[in-house]
């Protein structure tokens, strides 16, 4: 039996928390900060949708989710310790919430980790009584929440101007389900 996978697990473990985890003075004391992502896009004759993301500054699944968007979207990245005000703003159900909110230069929401394609084709036919998309906590396997090869089905909800919400679809890992 060798130790060897375990030291690689420990050593991959030891460098993501040193990566994810840094909490500095500035960072705590900062209410909002913007980093503008900019991310590789192949070339297109077609303008790419726009997604402004607010997140908290040390949280990494966010950072994972975003680095999944630049194949279909262009995005704008702004670091806040207070994303709740953002949540409150767009009107994002407090039961539906998640850890970081993309806004659509449309002003459509889409609340935490929603796959690419879900995000795409409500963008292409809204919903007229829609405010946005959302995933609420942290579906294992979703987009930025990958664990290996597991994966769990998770509703994506549509979220009503009228305060109401619906299933949307379901997706499984990164793939919606039609």
């Amino acid at each position: 039996m060798t130790k060897r996978p375990t030291l690689s697990k420990t050593i991959i473990t030891a460098l993501a928390i040193l990566h994810f985890a840094p909490v500095t003075a500035q960072s705590i004391a900062a209410t909002t900060t913007t980093d503008t992502v900019k991310l590789e896009q192949p070339a297109s004759t077609s303008k790419k949708i726009h997604l402004n993301i607010h997140k908290d500054p040390n949280c990494g699944c966010c950072k994972a989710w975003v680095s999944q968007l630049p194949k279909t979207f262009s995005s704008s990245v702004h670091n806040t310790s207070n994303v709740s005000a953002i949540k409150d703003k767009v009107k994002v159900p407090n039961r539906l919430r998640s850890c970081h909110t993309a806004i659509s230069d449309s002003g459509f929401f889409f609340e935490g980790h929603i796959p690419n394609q879900a995000i795409k084709s409500f963008l292409a036919s809204p919903p007229k009584a829609a405010l946005g998309l959302a995933v609420p906590g942290m579906p294992i396997g979703s987009p930025g929440m990958e664990v290996g090869n597991k994966t769990m089905r998770y509703p994506i909800y549509q979220v009503n101007k009228d305060g109401s919400h619906s299933i949307y679809a379901y997706a499984t890992g990164s793939k919606v389900e039609n």
